[in-house]
């Protein structure tokens, strides 16, 4: 039987949900996961503290920007050494295709880097809105259009739900707190 032990972290520490959002879909779902993890706190990619000792595990929300994750985001994971860090992340297609997971995982590897001692700790994907000043820039196509289509209702109460659950079943602490916003 393989068991696979987590080392104990400090008391001190507390979970850091950093956020980019720029229609407020990804906030959405940040709000959640801030919430479902006690003392946690939310704050925009570009307010990240500076100094991120007290904080475990630092889980990153961001937008599919392009098929990118947004320069903010990319700027606020360079910060991140010796971390364990989770990713979400809200996009237009449907989260569940090979596609979109591979997308994920290539992204949040990215953002964690290689080179920093930094641990994916988990990933989540869900559907978001599409940004109409980006969709103006696209063409249409009949595929694309269903997608967008699909897109509109989410992040949806489920899409919460899920994304809650996901990161409480991680990273949730028996210890209790109250969640900050400086976001």
């Amino acid at each position: 039987m393989n068991v696979i032990e987590t080392p104990e972290k400090s008391a001190a520490t507390k979970p850091l949900v950093v956020v980019s959002s720029r229609t407020g879909n990804t906030r959405t779902v940040a709000y959640a996961v801030r919430d479902a993890l006690p003392g946690a706190e939310l704050v925009a990619a570009e307010a990240m503290p500076e100094s991120l000792s007290q904080y475990d595990p630092v889980i990153l929300g961001f937008w599919c920007d392009c098929g990118r994750a947004p320069a903010d985001m990319k700027r606020a994971a360079a910060k991140l050494a010796g971390k364990r860090v989770a990713c979400f992340a809200t996009l237009g297609g449907e989260p569940d295709t090979p596609r979109a997971k591979d997308w994920m995982m290539r992204t949040s590897s990215d953002l964690i880097g290689d080179d920093r001692g930094n641990v994916l700790a988990g990933t989540f994907l869900c559907r978001g809105r599409i940004d109409p000043k980006l969709s103006q820039s696209m063409p249409v196509t009949p595929e694309r259009a269903q997608r967008w289509s699909a897109a509109e209702t989410h992040p949806n109460r489920m899409d919460l739900i899920a994304a809650a659950a996901y990161f409480a079943e991680r990273f949730a602490r028996s210890t209790s707190g109250s969640a900050t916003e400086t976001a």
